[in-house]
């Protein structure tokens, strides 16, 4: 009923918003069966240390990162929809062959040049879905819009975890080739329902630096791309740390670990929607220093797990599942209240012509932080393993210095251009 309630509220989108709804829940579904079990896997099968698993990651998403401003600027180009069949379609090509040289043995340098490789053609995608959403949806409209690609992730998110849970038990290649075939009806999906959202007309004719350069003149924006970086961090220790710690600290089984990722996914399914509606009367600078707060805390108190969750008493699930889907629950609630709002208010100072650039430059730097979460959470995992409060309240400490960042931010924002209903949209 709850899902069915949400649902009800979209009505009145553009059809390829539903269809890249539709999309993304297949593409997180592939994306999520194999993600947070990669870590597990380089550390546990393979005796990596977690520094190393960190700086794997590290690599591929700063490659995705260039990916990301490159997908920007062609989706301005080529236009949106050749960029999101050719992002999906390559990404498929990269899961085909991560699978085959896992299958056999492959070296870690190996691995990393094909996550990379993934990264990068996945990479392209964001901006140019991104880009389409503000073409098609009013600006009223597209904070919703962006919570429902964010419903359609997050039922990937629910159902690939508890799958790669358990198959990552039986074989790792497999869950690529899941991926593979997940991210290659993507591709099919868009290129037999997905019509362009930009003429001819409106389409800049060339690739050009000098005119890539002129975002420094947008301050604002660029200072609230800088202020993204530490929260970008938090995100990315959903798939890193937080997944390890999990299971090689508290012990819990990558079962469990799947169920947990399912909560925040069901999360998202259900709540998206009221949750957006309930932030969409205040400014998206505010809104963001919120939900970063929220990461601040959820990750901020895992490290207590050995002291206190622990001591929480389960029958079902293995000791301590429940206090760190307690912070899972904290951590998706500021994940509900960021995501939407950071996609609005990319749009809302993007210029008409340049949304792709926008998009794709607000993609690097989402990256960039993601990329260096496990980077350095896998530094401050090696070094306080045996202290996991010191740990997480490091980790923690990256959405603080966001929020204080958005909070200072929104004086730049004092005509109220930060707000959904801004009168001068």
């Amino acid at each position: 009923m709850a899902i069915r309630g949400s649902f009800s509220k979209a009505q009145g989108f553009d059809r390829r918003v539903w269809t890249l709804f539709y999309g993304r829940i297949i593409s997180s579904l592939g994306f999520s069966v194999v993600m947070p079990f990669l870590s597990i896997y380089l550390h546990t099968e393979l005796g990596i240390p977690m520094t190393v698993v960190g700086i794997v990651l590290l690599i591929s998403a700063i490659v995705g990162a260039v990916g990301q401003i490159a997908g920007g600027e062609l989706a301005d180009i080529l236009g949106r929809r050749k960029i999101m069949i050719m992002a999906m379609a390559t990404r498929c090509l990269m899961f085909l062959g991560l699978a085959y040289v896992i299958s056999g043995g492959a070296s870690l340098l190996v691995i990393t040049i094909m996550v990379s490789l993934s990264s990068l053609a996945g990479s392209f995608f964001e901006p140019a879905t991104n880009a389409l959403i503000a073409d098609v949806v009013e600006p009223r409209k597209r904070l919703e819009a962006y919570g429902l690609l964010r419903i359609g992730g997050n039922l990937g998110w629910t159902i690939g975890p508890l799958l790669g849970g358990l198959l990552s038990m039986v074989s790792y290649p497999f869950l690529f080739l899941i991926s593979a075939l997940a991210t290659g009806t993507v591709a099919l999906i868009v290129f037999l329902f997905v019509a362009e959202s930009i003429s001819a007309g409106s389409k800049r004719q060339k690739l050009s630096l000098r005119d890539l350069g002129r975002l420094k003149e947008d301050r604002r924006f660029l200072a609230f791309c800088l202020i993204s970086v530490p929260l970008f961090v938090m995100f990315g220790q959903m798939a890193s740390n937080y997944a390890v710690f999990s299971t090689d600290i508290i012990g819990i089984s990558n079962a469990e670990v799947g169920y947990i990722y399912a909560l925040n996914g069901i999360m998202v399914v259900t709540m998206q929607f009221p949750i957006s509606r309930s932030v969409g009367r205040y400014r998206m600078t505010k809104v963001m220093a919120a939900g970063s707060m929220m990461y601040a805390i959820g990750y901020g108190i895992v490290g207590l797990t050995p002291s206190i969750g622990l001591m929480v008493p389960s029958w079902v699930f293995s000791p301590g599942f429940l206090y760190l889907a307690g912070c899972m629950f904290i951590v998706t609630l500021g994940e509900m209240m960021v995501s939407p709002a950071s996609m609005t208010l990319v749009a809302k100072m993007s210029p008409e012509a340049e949304r792709g650039r926008y998009q794709g430059m607000y993609g690097l730097v989402s990256n960039f932080g993601f990329s260096a979460g496990p980077f350095f959470g896998g530094l401050l995992f090696d070094a306080f393993s045996n202290e996991p409060v010191l740990m997480w309240l490091g980790i923690g400490s990256f959405g603080l210095i966001a929020a204080l960042g958005y909070l200072a931010l929104s004086r730049a924002f004092r005509d109220g251009s930060d707000r959904i209903d801004d009168p001068y949209q």
